[in-house]
């Protein structure tokens, strides 16, 4: 149920960061930048909900990550009236990269750490 709840606040994050990063244009370094910040947000908001850090974990991190990027993609062409901004690949790419190391890391942060009271 845990790792539900987790997915689900995923894609809730991803769209409503995709809705807010569609506002802007993914050129010059906004993609690369975008691209790391979305990935830790989401991963960290997976990891925060359902406590794991798992592969399957870290693999649907980075597919909800390069979803959201993709989709601000689009928000953001449908504004422009312009083609798919090759930045929004790099962000999707680096995003989901991004992700998953994060997930696949805070599995090895939370293993030294103590159980609270």
């Amino acid at each position: 149920m845990r790792q539900l709840a987790s997915v689900l606040a995923g894609a809730a994050a991803a769209a409503l960061g995709a809705l807010i990063l569609g506002e802007y244009e993914l050129r010059g370094a906004t993609p690369f930048i975008a691209g790391l910040l979305f990935g830790v947000v989401i991963a960290e908001v997976v990891v925060a909900v359902g406590r794991a850090g798992t592969a399957r974990v870290a693999a649907l991190s980075a597919l909800l990550t390069s979803g959201g990027l993709i989709w601000a993609g689009f928000i953001s062409v449908r504004h422009r009236g312009t083609g798919f901004p090759s930045g929004g690949v790099v962000a999707a790419g680096l995003g989901a990269a991004t992700a998953a190391v994060w997930v696949r890391s805070s599995a090895r942060r939370g293993a030294g750490t103590r159980p609270g009271p």
